[in-house]
């Protein structure tokens, strides 16, 4: 019984040798699964964004209270602001600028009242539905919204109050303008109202680039001049004291700096991407306006967009991915691509042989290439085996 111990542990111990050898040699054959996916030609750069604006700042004649919201549209020739002469207590111009916000909120409201006309039985339906509406919005938290819902609900009320013949003689609107004159009469008399010279967007956020670089001399920056205004923007927005502002909404332009390899194949007119990453991760389309002469193997490319991204027009320095082009195709290990007589291809295992399939290849990297099939007697199939390391590459053997 010993005798036969000791001939089984020799054994047992050539089997564990085979085994582990064989484990560290690995599998004769080391495929991986076929999918279709897309790889972007694209460079992570800063960008800087340039507008259509147009600042208004009394300076020393008095003090700017805006009487729209930020981020409000406005059209040419709207009031956006009013000038009181001298220096405004805080708490006084806090109050006028809610008192301001309110007229023109219920101005509006009352143009919308209009088509009512005087029929009882719609605004009463109104008063529920903005009434729901108030609740809803209270209980969420979102007081801002509640206290338009709140003004709007007040004008509906003093309409249908006037229709039954209840009516007070005087108006929410005209005690809020008694309380406006009241109050300018403290701050001064508005001395002055400035109005839109342009439809587009109302902002206070000023950064102190709005005339240094402008639709207008933007295709005289070199890379140079632009890594310095890149490095001279505000990393963060502020909001200007006393000042504000109009932003064209539906045109900008944006200014990169792109190494000289990369703008090879760029041509003004050619459409490429953009990623606001720190934004969204959706793709923006934009349209190559202008290229720079080369200085230091960079040129700067100034691009033109139009596609609406939130909070994009409040930012000047921008985090991005300049895409020059986005291929879709399979996607396929580096690794694996093989030369057959001349032809590209990969080599597939089904039925457990291999078969070279000729590719194209559309893209790639050191790792990863995109390719799609070269001949469409011999296409490549979703999830096929694709071969990316053999002990030998011969076609139509059979694989053990």
């Amino acid at each position: 019984m010993k005798h036969k111990v000791n001939i089984l542990i020799p054994i047992f111990i050539f089997l564990v040798l085979v085994y582990t050898v064989r484990g560290l040699l690995g599998p004769s054959i080391q495929t991986e699964s076929l999918r279709r996916g897309s790889m972007e030609d694209m460079v992570s750069t800063k960008g800087l964004m340039i507008k259509y604006e147009t600042v208004m700042d009394p300076g020393a004649v008095g003090s700017l209270e805006p009487l729209v919201q930020e981020g409000a549209r406005v059209a040419t020739g709207q009031q956006i602001a009013a000038i009181y002469s001298g220096r405004v207590d805080t708490d006084v111009k806090n109050r006028l600028e809610q008192l301001n916000k309110k007229i023109v909120q219920i101005e509006k409201n009352q143009a919308n009242l209009l088509s009512f006309s005087s029929d009882v039985s719609r605004l009463e339906q109104k008063i529920t539905e903005q009434t729901a509406l108030l609740v809803e919005n209270s209980l969420r938290g979102d007081l801002l919204v509640a206290g338009e819902i709140q003004l709007v609900l007040q004008s509906l009320c003093e309409r249908k109050a006037q229709l039954s013949g209840s009516g007070t003689s005087r108006s929410l609107l005209e005690e809020l303008r008694a309380q406006k004159e009241a109050l300018e009469a403290q701050a001064g008399t508005a001395s002055q109202y400035l109005a839109a010279a342009s439809a587009g967007v109302f902002s206070t956020t000023i950064d102190g680039m709005e005339e240094t670089i402008t639709p207008y001399n933007m295709t005289d920056l070199t890379p140079q001049s632009l890594d310095a205004l890149l490095e001279q923007a505000p990393k963060t927005p502020a909001e200007g004291a006393g000042v504000c502002k109009v932003v064209q909404n539906f045109r900008y332009f944006i200014a990169v700096n792109l190494p000289t390899d990369k703008t090879e194949s760029l041509h003004v007119g050619n459409s490429v991407n953009l990623r606001f990453y720190d934004l969204t991760e959706a793709l923006v389309p934009v349209t190559v306006l202008h290229i720079s002469p080369e200085e230091d193997g960079r040129q700067t490319v100034i691009v033109e967009g139009n596609q609406h991204v939130e909070s994009l027009l409040k930012r000047r320095s921008l985090n991005l991915e300049f895409i020059r082009k986005r291929n879709s195709g399979y996607v396929v290990s580096v690794k694996s691509l093989r030369t057959k007589n001349d032809v590209t291809g990969v080599y597939v295992r089904r039925e457990d042989m291999l078969k070279f399939i000729p590719v194209t290849i559309l893209y790639n990297t050191k790792d990863a290439a995109i390719v799609d099939s070269a001949d469409k007697n011999t296409p490549l199939r979703l999830y096929d085996e694709v071969v990316v390391r053999a002990a030998s590459y011969e076609e139509g053997k059979l694989l053990r």
